[in-house]
């Protein structure tokens, strides 16, 4: 019996481990299987992610002065849902919030309240109550606690965070700055260097991934950095602060003054390609930007191709020159000519300026008269796929590869091997083709240059946010002539100087002081394939002392004083000549020994 009764125990308490394994196997075939999808999207409520904003990086002048930052702004909404919560529970009231947000935010309580009654009328559940906070404003809401519970934050608001984009220098250097738009929570460069090198300028997000535990609180173990957020790179720009603040005057003291449409000026640095001022008039503020500002929103010096005129005269000279074909005091034309000449029967005379006769003249002459007829029979003499190569290796037809925005505009130039007559006489003084502002500053710096094109750029160093620092150094793009050539060009444009300041000009007799290559242009505009009465007008300049300290281009675009004779020699001359009085000193420009 005893055996039985053992047999029988041992039997019962192995049925009971069978049951309950039979009971585990089907729980954990239901946690993991049936319930498996259910469980695992608890967990996944339990796990949370988020982003971690950072700044975008800021643009300094060369001096090291802010030219454009960002610092956190915040947007203010109520969330009624929340509100009204907390008002059923008597923890706080419509008034106690209304009373103290309103404080921190700038507003009246009456404004306020109208909001909220605006809202109910359109049975709104939540709404904007305040724009553009500032960090103490955001610090200050987040402090703000009820009357009732002294530890309990007031609680109905959402702040979010919305980055600002600060210009401190308003309208100063606006054109190299640019600007941008604000898209997807980020600021995307739309003009100028924001828009050139929004890559190293956008931060990096981080990203933080945690765990809450169940009542919804984070667990401070699980906190595991997935991405370390990191502030975008600060850009420091080749732009002296000082001298971009005198050329802005200067220029709009010009536009107004000759009644421009608009103007340009551009200085830089020959030897390195550094630009070390660009303006344009008229100009816009990046911080806010006006209807009235559409017009100045047009970076013209790199924007706007147009054909330069006699500036051009520079490449012809420069390549009769290099090939041998002819030198300065060469004669040109042994018996002068009638101050007009026929090119082909199709198209109008050719014509000096004025249209009057001239006696023979040496190469250096012409280039100082800015004879056409003259020009046209030394650019005759020179293999027209030979005047095509230096042509395009002065940049003609090309970009200037300017790191300002999205780059230039220019005009096209057509193969040699589809020139006539027509083209040669063109392209000899400066017509046919179209540059902008900086190309024919950047061409007449390659003289400056002995001969050397490097090419403009407006960065010196990039700072990135771990501090490493990443110089920009000079491209040198090509040899267009050699040093003999660029320094008999040089001299041409010396011989130029003396006549850019008139017998009764005393405000710049004392200028003459100092070692200059200057030349002018004037050209004509054409619109719908014919050419009107208006004109553009240019003048260039450079240092031509062994320092070679800079080079200048002042550019109007369709001046309409003096009238009856806009060539530029009465516009853009004086302007170029009171700008460079300006800046002499700032620019170090030495005097002849």
């Amino acid at each position: 019996m005893k055996g039985t009764k053992s047999q029988n125990s041992i039997k019962f308490i192995n049925l009971v481990f069978f049951l309950v394994a039979l009971l585990i196997i089907g729980i954990s075939f239901r946690w993991q299987i049936v319930e498996g999808e259910k469980f695992s999207e608890i967990m996944k409520k339990r796990v949370f992610s988020t982003e971690l904003d950072s700044q975008r990086g800021a643009i300094y002048f060369y001096e090291g002065a802010t030219m454009a930052y960002s610092e956190p702004r915040y947007d203010l909404y109520v969330w009624l849902g929340d509100l009204e919560f907390f008002e059923k529970r008597q923890i706080q009231s419509r008034e106690e919030f209304i009373s103290k947000v309103s404080k921190v935010i700038g507003i009246s309580e009456v404004e306020l309240s109208a909001k909220f009654t605006k809202a109910a009328e359109n049975n709104l559940k939540w709404f904007q109550i305040g724009k553009s906070l500032t960090k103490e404003q955001f610090d200050a809401l987040n402090s703000l606690k009820t009357d009732k519970f002294k530890s309990q934050p007031l609680s109905g608001f959402i702040l979010d965070a919305v980055p600002v984009r600060i210009y401190p220098e308003k309208r100063l250097a606006s054109h190299v700055v640019g600007l941008t738009n604000y898209v997807d929570k980020r600021h995307i460069g739309v003009a100028g260097i924001e828009a050139s090198y929004n890559g190293v300028l956008n931060p990096i997000k981080g990203f933080l991934k945690a765990e809450k535990d169940a009542i919804g609180q984070t667990v401070a173990s699980s906190l595991a950095l997935t991405i370390e957020p990191k502030t975008g790179a600060s850009v420091y720009t080749t732009i002296r602060k000082r001298l971009q603040e005198i050329i802005e005057v200067k220029l709009k003291e010009g536009v107004e003054k000759y009644q421009a449409k608009s103007g340009s000026v551009v200085v830089m640095d020959p030897k390195n390609g550094e630009i070390l001022s660009l303006a344009n008039y008229p100009d816009y503020d990046p911080n806010f930007i006006k209807q009235e500002d559409v017009i100045g929103l047009t970076n013209s010096a790199i924007i706007k191709p147009y054909e330069a005129g006699s500036i051009g005269k520079l490449i012809t000279v420069a390549a009769g020159v290099d090939l041998g074909i002819f030198g300065s005091e060469d004669i040109v034309l042994a018996e002068g000519h009638n101050g007009c000449e026929s090119v082909l029967p199709d198209l109008p005379p050719l014509c000096t300026w004025d249209k009057k006769p001239q006696p023979p003249m040496s190469v250096k002459d012409c280039f100082a008269k800015s004879d056409n007829v003259c020009f046209y029979h030394m650019a005759r003499k020179i293999n027209r796929k030979d005047f095509y190569d230096y042509m395009t290796a002065f940049g003609i037809g090309s970009s200037s590869k300017i790191d300002i925005g999205f780059g230039d505009s220019f005009g096209l130039l057509k193969d040699s091997s589809e020139w006539n007559l027509g083209d040669v006489a063109a392209y000899s003084y400066g017509h046919g083709y179209q540059v902008n502002a900086l190309q024919a500053l950047s061409y007449t710096a390659t003289i400056a240059n002995h001969g050397v094109r490097v090419l403009p750029r407006a960065v010196y160093k990039v700072v990135r946010s771990n501090g490493v620092k990443v110089e920009m150094n000079p491209i040198v793009e090509n040899r267009v002539v050699s040093v003999e050539t660029a320094k008999k060009v040089t001299d041409m444009m010396r011989y130029n100087f003396k006549f850019a300041i008139a017998g009764n000009e005393y405000q710049y007799f004392h200028l003459k002081k100092y070692d200059l290559g200057v030349k002018s242009g004037t050209a004509l505009i054409a619109e719908n394939g014919s050419y009107t009465d208006d004109m553009n007008a240019s003048f260039v300049g450079f240092d031509a002392s062994p320092e070679r300290t800079f080079a200048m281009i002042v550019w109007l675009e369709k001046p309409k004083v003096p009238k009856g004779d806009l060539l530029a020699y009465y516009n853009a001359r004086p302007l170029w000549l009171d700008i460079f009085d300006s800046i002499r000193e700032i620019l170090r420009v030495p005097k002849k020994m």
